[in-house]
């Protein structure tokens, strides 16, 4: 028996991927899933949500990107108040500035990254 059943799982890049591998797995297991990516991602994204559905779970997709701490919190916050609760992270999106250790990133780091791609 799975330890994830009836869990909840936030996933960031999931709309494609190994992000989208994710959700699908985390579904098969049992959870249900907070599936995040960019907007220009929207509909892949929702490609993701139908296949975690599929496998008989919830999934509550949100467009944000990982930068904008902001947005993030709200996807976030609406989310855990439509499924109750949140149990595991998965950050599977992300900016690495080459050469810099991860946990020296910040969020103006993170964004100015962000913009220039």
């Amino acid at each position: 028996m799975s330890g994830l059943i009836d869990k909840v799982v936030v996933v960031t890049g999931a709309a494609r991927g190994m992000g989208r591998v994710h959700c699908e797995r985390f579904a098969d297991e049992g959870a249900d899933v907070i599936a995040i990516d960019v907007p220009a991602a929207a509909d892949e994204l929702r490609d993701t949500a139908a296949e975690v559905e599929k496998r008989g779970r919830r999934c509550v997709a949100g467009l944000a990107d990982v930068a904008d701490l902001e947005a993030m919190s709200a996807v976030v916050d609406a989310a855990v108040a439509d499924l109750g609760r949140l149990d595991v992270i998965v950050a599977d999106a992300g900016i690495y500035p080459a050469g810099a250790p991860t946990w020296e990133l910040t969020e103006e780091v993170g964004a100015a990254r962000s913009m220039s791609t």
